[in-house]
């Protein structure tokens, strides 16, 4: 596919950039996670934390002041990805353009994703999946957002499922991000991705797999988000 740069990597390498990133963690917020799970899939790495929750978050979670706990955790992790990336492009030998992350401090659990810039990779599904998925997605999304231009599932594994929507931003979300007001967009996403929690039952009926955890991350700029379901590893759906 024209643009796309494949990468080719071992287990090694896999569980070397897991440790690596735990360990930029603690040593930045003073812990680190209890568990870091990594993906890999047509230039786009995932990682995903459980378990991770500063005594200063806590403080602030129980205050009720979420927006200043999410403001802590992404200046920190900001720093920490400009020092984890240039260790990403050594071991896995390719870049990465963009950092998007998304945290459920309900459930203490958290997902970072590493994009490169003209990843075109899609998972290659029965055609009849595929397009309920997009269809049940368009629907839970038309309550919040503008239809995607296009849908895209970008990794789908019995742990993990991506997808990427493309054009997602009405005119006003547009305006809000260009005036910078980041706070207001970031409460906005967690009320969509309660919204899509609370169609989970649906979401669960068609893939046929528990549900473990959802994230939705956004990048404005572009107008694009990145939809991510977590499936229960113990069960199945009958």
């Amino acid at each position: 596919m024209k643009g796309e740069v494949y990468i080719i990597v071992n287990q090694e390498n896999l569980v070397y950039l897991s440790s690596t990133f735990s360990k930029l963690l603690k040593r930045s917020f003073g812990k680190g996670p209890e568990s870091c799970n990594v993906f890999l899939k047509g230039n786009r790495f995932y990682i995903y934390m459980r378990n991770f929750m500063t005594p200063v978050e806590e403080v602030l979670i129980n205050q009720g002041q979420l927006e200043l706990a999410y403001n802590f955790r992404s200046a920190v992790l900001h720093s920490v990805t400009q020092e984890f990336i240039p260790e990403v492009t050594m071991t896995l030998g390719t870049s990465f353009d963009f950092v998007f992350h998304d945290w459920n401090y309900d459930k203490n659990t958290g997902i970072l994703l590493l994009d490169y810039a003209q990843s075109n990779y899609e998972e290659k599904l029965d055609n009849s999946f595929q397009n309920s998925l997009f269809r049940l997605i368009e629907n839970v999304g038309s309550y919040y957002h503008k239809k995607p231009a296009s849908l895209n599932i970008v990794k789908f594994t019995q742990n993990i499922c991506a997808i990427e929507s493309k054009d997602v931003l009405l005119p006003l979300e547009k305006l809000v991000y260009e005036n910078g007001n980041l706070d207001t967009l970031t409460q906005h996403a967690r009320n969509i991705k309660d919204g899509y929690w609370k169609r989970k039952e649906q979401f669960e009926s068609l893939f046929g797999r528990l549900i473990e955890d959802m994230f939705i991350m956004w990048d404005y700029k572009n107008n694009r988000n990145y939809l991510v379901f977590i499936f229960n590893k113990l069960y199945t759906m009958k």
